[in-house]
């Protein structure tokens, strides 16, 4: 797999190529307005149906057309970069709050957003902890739109066809391996955790949350220098890696993440992973009878959790900048996300009123998100923070492919992440 420093210079070369009119190039305007887009990625964008309502209904209310693109997760960060950095893409994208915000930001592909979201009347509504996230140099260059807290989904009926309580999940480290073992001695395809080990964002977010549960974190206070690679980090890799290798209670952890063990759950297959709000309307779908629950992420000191979501963003090449606001501002609204969590159940909004006042979010599963939301940690706001995920994905795979030990892959990782934050 290509660096992220390699795979933007490929993206650089190629501009000629994209500037010739990447996506169809250029859109038409309507006669009764604009014409918007907007670039979709990660696990809402599966919500194909709930985005043409809210398309539509934006289009009745204003005269403007709305054209919405909706890409699965593992192509769409190059998507977008590639479109940015050729001067092309949409009017709106969404960006992973996990580092992209700060990363384009100081590319000079997007536009402030300051001015506007400090004279948003709802600036206030959106939780506290999610602002850095979209912060470069001072200034915030993306509105957080759903945001979600990492804990572990599991399936209730495996755990009773394994004689479990299905009200009392595993809450240590400890005992998430005693669950997991007792469950995959069920049957030859039946598996107790799901362990992502994939080279995307997604094996990085589960190393945090051993990591941040085990009393680690990822980098330095002030984001200077790796701070994983201290006792708790090394024993957060080794548990997350033996579980697949030692334990044998996940399956194709290279192969397989989060995604794949959310459909997998819905099988009965899958007992347990990790899992947040943006799961509940995906797993419904794929099983509307499926028995399940989210609870507080087993945790080897403390329990501890990881934010995630997107933002939007507004690309510094739209041509309607005005338009592209309106319409995000929309989408973040009161009116349209208490529509999105009667239809779909999720996922989590960022926005407090909507989380106080809406019904669906009085259940178990949402209020033991609320548990730990307020406290949990964010990816470091950094533009390197890509690179830096990169190598943890690296690190994880090396274990798991039996070519370093831990000790080895996490010196290794460590040496090239203090590299990456000193510019080398």
């Amino acid at each position: 797999m290509m660096s992220y420093r390699r795979r933007l210079l490929v993206v650089m070369l190629a501009l000629l190529v994209v500037s010739m009119g990447f996506a169809g190039g250029e859109q038409e305007k309507t006669d009764e307005g604009k014409t918007i887009t907007i670039w979709v990625g990660g696990q809402v964008a599966e919500l194909d149906d709930t985005w043409k309502y809210v398309e539509e209904k934006y289009e009745e209310q204003t005269g403007n057309t709305v054209e919405v693109q909706l890409f699965g997760f593992d192509v769409y960060y190059d998507k977008l970069l590639t479109a940015l950095a050729g001067g092309s893409g949409p009017d709106l994208a969404f960006a992973d709050l996990g580092g992209w915000v700060p990363t384009f930001a100081s590319k000079g592909w997007l536009m402030s957003m300051e001015d506007q979201i400090g004279g948003w009347e709802d600036e206030g509504q959106i939780w506290d902890n999610l602002w850095p996230t979209v912060k470069y140099e001072g200034e915030r260059f993306g509105l957080p739109w759903y945001t979600d807290a990492r804990l572990m989904l599991y399936n209730k009926q495996m755990f009773r066809d394994a004689g479990l309580d299905p009200n009392d999940p595993a809450k240590t480290w400890e005992e998430l391996v005693e669950d997991a073992t007792t469950i995959t001695e069920q049957g030859p395809r039946t598996y107790g955790y799901g362990v992502s080990g994939t080279k995307t964002e997604h094996t990085t977010l589960a190393y945090i949350v051993f990591l941040a549960s085990n009393g680690g974190q990822l980098l330095s206070d002030g984001y200077s220098e790796a701070a994983f690679n201290s006792e708790a980090g090394l024993e957060a890799l080794r548990f997350y890696t033996d579980l697949a290798l030692e334990h044998n209670v996940s399956p194709e952890p290279i192969s397989y993440h989060e995604d794949n063990y959310r459909n997998l759950m819905a099988q009965n297959r899958v007992a347990m992973a990790i899992g947040g709000p943006w799961s509940f309307p995906l797993i419904e779908t794929a099983n509307p009878d499926i028995d399940y629950s989210l609870a507080v992420h087993p945790y080897g000191d403390a329990p501890a959790s990881v934010l995630g979501g997107w933002a939007i963003v507004i690309p510094k090449t739209t041509e309607n900048p005005q338009a592209a606001w309106e319409f995000a501002k929309y989408l973040n609204s009161y009116d349209t996300w208490m529509y999105w969590l009667k239809e779909k159940g999720g996922p989590m909004p960022t926005r407090k009123d909507v989380a106080d006042d809406s019904p669906v979010l009085q259940d178990e599963k949402w209020q033991n998100i609320f548990k730990v939301f307020p406290n949990a940690v964010h990816r470091p706001p950094i533009p390197e923070y890509p690179q830096v995920s990169e190598q943890i994905q690296l690190m994880i795979q090396s274990v798991l492919l039996e070519k370093k030990t831990p000790e080895q892959a996490i010196e290794d990782a460590a040496a090239n992440v203090n590299k990456i934050l000193a510019g080398e």
